[in-house]
């Protein structure tokens, strides 16, 4: 006799029906941004997440796998010298006491050298798992890279603490990160975007960012599983494999976009590679980095561009200081000028600009770097593993990736006049479109226009103040029809008012009557207000001197003249002996490091992952981890690529 769902009792298939698993709705995950900005080289805006319980951190999002934390150890003998206070430090051993965070016995240690436009020094790193709070979201096992001694090395030969950790953003073709175990089955550890998909939070195991910058204010944007349409302007570019892979730079332009030129010509092309016979016209391979903070290029470029900037060479930093005494100084960093990036895209056959305000590229160097905060203009011409355009970049460019079709993209992003989000959820396998918006109007108000007597004479030009007036939203109304809405929303609104007033007034005449000592009582009521929350100072990581007092800017510990006695001579401060851990119980140890090494599953090709310290991460035939979904997409398949990656619109 044949089965029929018919057959069972009605009692039991509402049972079924009830309880059947039921996946919501998905929508993409925003990050939380912090309030403050971070970095001794900018500031830079930076998300929060939490990890463990309780132990909230900033982070700059842009590294792909591991999620790399300071912790700490990293401060413990250098409290007052070390300034990654300010961002949060993760507390491993907390983490254990809070039954949280681990190491999964897991023996990888990738290089301390995460960032690839400048050069970092010191010990590899220590592999741990923990849970992560992101955006509203809980995910499990993230996995984590434990920065203890790691430290960024400038061409004076002094080696400077770092500040801020790097968030891990996902990895192409990739749901989670798993490490093999001779002694064991495979360890797995979390990537986030791979499991808020796998979870069937997300669409898509993808993201969507846009940094922002701190000056001007302009609020960050990033998504797990979609992204901010408002956010993107113009072309698309769209390459394959790993965002931080090499693509091809074609040239670098100074333009003036409006008003009068502070110089002596409109457009300037041809400094990528003046003066260096080895750039052809071919161009230039650099890759993308959200985790570094410079424009890495090579010194004869930096040198072309500073040759017409009002700036001096630091031949100790690597970096060019602006001569803010010059009357040039303003003219050009409030202009309505740019550094324009000019890359390959549609197979050689046309070109896609990304332009960058010179009001972006007049950041703020201060402690532990200099004495004293220093205006700087950020073309780095130190020692990295490659060239690379990092935040001083990003702060002009929107950067997205769908990790299950191994494709991201690289656009405009708009100016400080961001209409509101328009928030759109990525589909698994889709791709990104553009706003309509114009990214001129993006920036007005927000820089100047020099009159011809401004751009000619010895006078300073002040920066304006963005007001976002004329911005448009995401429902695409003009400004010209949102002004005839406004009139006509103000008239109802004064109908409305003159119908309040005879009302409160009759009812002001009526109330008279009882009395004048009801109307002391009602005025006796205390009001209620909300009042800033305070960090703890004795949270995890927290400590007095990290500490931002009420009517401080963000960055005020910088500027702290306690601290003036910096630069230090760091070799011989760094690394230290560092204090003992201050619980009495011995914690798990790992296992001997042989057979240990991170694989992708599942997969049977070999995968070179490009941020990993060039270890390599061999598939193996370990089961599927139990909360992958199954419609996870295939994972190690071969994604080695020529150098030189040609975008395409």
């Amino acid at each position: 006799m044949a089965f029929s769902p018919l057959s069972l009792p009605i009692s039991l298939i509402s049972y079924l029906a009830i309880f059947r698993p039921v996946h919501g709705a998905t929508a993409p995950v925003a990050a939380t941004w912090s309030d403050s900005t971070y970095g001794p080289d900018g500031p830079w805006p930076a998300v929060e997440v939490t990890l463990g319980d309780d132990q909230t951190i900033a982070l700059y999002p842009g590294r792909e796998f591991q999620s790399f934390l300071l912790t700490t150890d990293y401060c413990n003998q250098n409290r007052t010298l070390c300034y990654a206070n300010q961002a949060g430090l993760y507390n491993d051993a907390q983490s254990q006491v809070d039954a949280t965070g681990s190491t999964g016995h897991i023996q990888f240690q990738s290089g301390s050298d995460y960032m690839a436009g400048v050069d970092i020094r010191g010990q590899p790193t220590n592999s741990w798992i923990d849970n992560m709070k992101f955006g509203g979201s809980t995910i499990a096992n993230v996995s984590l890279a434990l920065l203890n001694q790691s430290y960024m090395a400038y061409p004076n030969g002094q080696w400077y603490p770092l500040t801020v950790g790097c968030l891990g953003i996902g990895a192409p073709d990739t749901v989670n990160q798993s490490f093999s175990n001779s002694y064991g089955p495979a360890i797995n550890a979390s990537l986030i975007p791979g499991y808020l998909w796998a979870h069937n939070k997300t669409a898509s195991n993808s993201f969507g960012m846009h940094i922002g910058s701190a000056n001007p204010k302009m609020p960050g944007s990033f998504y797990f599983g979609g992204y901010d349409q408002n956010r993107i302007v113009g072309d698309v570019l769209s390459y394959q494999d790993d965002y931080t892979k090499d693509i091809t730079l074609k040239d670098i332009t100074i333009k003036v976009v409006d008003g009068s030129s502070p110089w002596q010509f409109e457009s300037l092309g041809g400094l990528l590679s003046s003066g260096n016979s080895s750039i052809t016209s071919g161009g230039l391979q650099v890759s993308v980095d959200g985790c570094s903070p410079y424009l890495s290029l090579p010194k004869s470029t930096c040198d072309a561009i500073a040759k017409n900037l009002p700036v001096t060479y630091n031949e100790g930093l690597g970096l060019y200081y602006w001569n803010t005494n010059e009357p040039k100084y303003t003219q050009i960093v409030n202009s309505a000028s740019v550094l324009e990036f000019v890359f390959i895209a549609d197979s050689n056959t046309k070109n896609v600009s990304i332009s960058v305000p010179f009001r972006h590229l007049n950041l703020t160097l201060t402690a532990p770097l200099v004495d004293q905060p220093t205006q700087y203009f950020p073309c780095y011409t130190g020692h990295s593993k490659g060239y690379t355009l990092g935040r001083a970049f990003l702060q002009d460019a929107f950067v997205g990736a769908n990790w299950g079709t191994k494709s991201w993209w690289l656009a405009q992003a708009p100016g400080p006049n961001i209409p509101s989000a328009n928030v759109v959820e990525l589909a698994n396998g889709g791709g990104i479109k553009a706003s309509t918006n114009d990214w001129k109007e993006s920036w007005s108000g927000s820089w100047t226009a020099l009159t011809p007597e401004e751009a000619s004479s010895s006078s300073t030009v002040s920066a304006p103040t963005a007001t976002n007036t004329d911005s448009v939203d995401s429902t695409g109304l003009s400004t010209g029809a949102k002004a005839g809405i406004g009139v006509g929303v103000g008239i109802a609104g004064l109908a409305a008012l003159g119908a309040l007033a005879f009302f409160f007034m009759r009812r002001r005449k009526a109330a008279a009557t009882e009395g004048a000592a009801a109307s002391a009582a009602a005025h006796s009521t205390p009001e209620h207000g909300f009042y800033a929350p305070v960090k703890n100072p004795t949270s995890p990581g927290m400590t007095d001197s990290s500490t931002i007092t009420s009517g401080q800017p963000p960055n005020a510990m910088m500027y702290n003249q306690q601290y003036a006695q910096y630069p230090q001579p760091y070799p011989q401060q760094y690394p230290q002996q560092y204090m003992e851990q201050p619980y009495g119980q011995q914690y798990s140890t790992e296992l001997p490091a042989v057979g240990n090494t991170p694989t992708e599953l599942p997969g049977s090709t070999i995968y070179d992952p490009h941020m990993l310290d060039s270890t390599q991460i061999s598939s193996h035939a370990s089961p599927q981890p139990s909360h992958v979904s199954p419609h996870s997409p295939s994972h190690g398949t071969d994604q080695s690529q020529a150098p030189g990656q040609s975008g395409h619109i």
